[in-house]
């Protein structure tokens, strides 16, 4: 039973998270969820993780701001690795998940709502018609592990899963489309 307090109470796709100053170049986030206590922005990722090899670091000078808090340390540290290359994912998209949280965390500042980042990511069998063997599976979920591992107790909390996992959550009524869904989008 989900508490009333925990309920959906606004979603919104295609999220603009704004940081703590104008101009520059704001994260988009798949969706936002809005309960009365949560402001859940939600990452979705289906072949991204399985293209163009490693995934590199940007982040302007602007991100060095002294802005993101105390409660933010492990996100600071996870881009000041990704950027001097002392840390770096095959898979994951670390550098977007950073700024994502920055935009949460302002985002949720100003609404006055814990910030969550979820990252919901499909397991597609076969990309272009070439398969994605299981190892990418395993590290691609590793790398999630190490992630959240590192920002694990920060101000923007880090969840992940796979849609299988979520959709078998989903009500005994509601699995028969669970199951259409993970056929017709190849997520298994």
């Amino acid at each position: 039973m989900i508490a009333e307090e925990d309920s959906a109470q606004e979603v919104t796709l295609e999220f603009c998270a704004r940081f703590p100053w104008s101009g520059g170049r704001h994260p988009w986030l798949d969706a936002v969820v809005r309960t009365a206590t949560q402001l859940i922005g939600v990452e979705s990722k289906r072949y991204e993780p399985f293209r163009d090899g490693a995934k590199r670091a940007s982040f302007s000078a602007a991100y060095d701001r002294p802005v993101w808090g105390e409660r933010m340390i492990g996100y600071c540290a996870v881009r000041d690795r990704l950027r001097d290359g002392s840390l770096g994912f095959d898979h994951l998209d670390a550098t977007q998940l950073v700024k994502h949280a920055y935009g949460l965390r302002t985002e949720g500042l100003r609404r006055r709502l814990r910030p969550v980042l979820w990252y919901v990511y499909a397991e597609p069998t076969e990309l272009g018609g070439r398969p994605i063997p299981a190892e990418a599976h395993r590290k691609h979920r590793m790398e999630i592990e190490e992630f959240a591992h590192l920002v694990a107790g920060d101000e923007v909390r880090f969840v992940a899963c796979s849609y299988g996992d979520w959709m078998s959550t989903w009500p005994l009524a509601l699995q028969p489309h669970a199951a259409n869904v993970q056929t017709a989008f190849r997520l298994h």
